[in-house]
């Protein structure tokens, strides 16, 4: 009843083709069916997308002599125009609203990949923090949202379980060595979280995976402080 009120008295309407919406909707149908998503064959390491015909579970070139701490990362949509402008939407200009709908792109990587059911139904979402400084001037974290309603639509576990220590330059020009260097001693386990993640599963959550930087070191604390078992990444976008 309150969403049919809001909708009428303010109609809300599709991010990307401006159709009138309701329900609380974010992104209609049409424009969510057309967005790319990431199917087979993709690299079972870091998630990128191949094409062609390519048989059975491979390694990408990027990820020969790699070592990732992370058990395997996937995304759900392909880093095109229309993925890109819904992450830019949700990260920078405060549509943190869109995460409802994006966390339906999350949850079918989720179901559509049988590595996720391997690490049980209590593995615990937890999102990629920000920096408070840059929280405060984002006013939220879009990790944060997006994996609390993918707990939402999943019933998994969701922990706020990790802070940023320190500020850190942009990544967005840096190369994986240089982001890794940045991103060393940025992230640490909350107190309150230790008993939680010790010896479990976790999903950790982010809107996009580029070189897997963020991934890793987050990953390292994970396991090194939080006594974590396995992490795999779940991001929105694969850049």
């Amino acid at each position: 009843m309150i969403a049919r009120i809001l909708d009428f008295l303010y109609p809300a309407l599709c991010e990307l083709c401006q159709k009138s919406l309701q329900n609380g909707r974010a992104i209609c149908d049409p424009c969510a069916q057309q967005l790319p998503r990431i199917r087979d064959p993709f690299c079972q390491n870091c998630g990128e997308m191949f094409e062609g015909n390519i048989e059975g579970d491979f390694q990408c070139q990027n990820c020969l002599g790699l070592t990732h701490d992370f058990h395997f990362a996937r995304a759900s949509l392909r880093g095109l125009a229309l993925p890109f402008h819904l992450v830019h939407s949700l990260k920078y200009r405060r549509r943190f609203f869109l995460a409802r709908d994006l966390a339906t792109f999350l949850k079918e990587a989720w179901e559509d990949d049988p590595r996720f059911r391997e690490l049980g139904e209590q593995a615990i979402l937890v999102p990629v923090p920000l920096h408070w400084r840059r929280q405060q001037f984002r006013q939220g974290n879009q990790a944060y949202e997006l994996a609390r309603e993918m707990a939402k639509l999943t019933k998994l576990p969701f922990s706020n379980a990790m802070k940023r220590t320190r500020s850190t330059r942009t990544q967005t020009k840096l190369n994986r060595k240089q982001r890794l260097s940045n991103l060393r001693g940025a992230f640490r386990i909350k107190k309150r979280a230790l008993a939680q993640l010790r010896g479990n599963h976790v999903i950790l959550i982010d809107d996009v995976f580029t070189t897997g930087a963020t991934a890793h070191e987050c990953t390292r604390i994970l396991k090194h402080e939080g006594k974590v078992s396995k992490v795999a990444i779940l991001t929105l976008v694969r850049g």
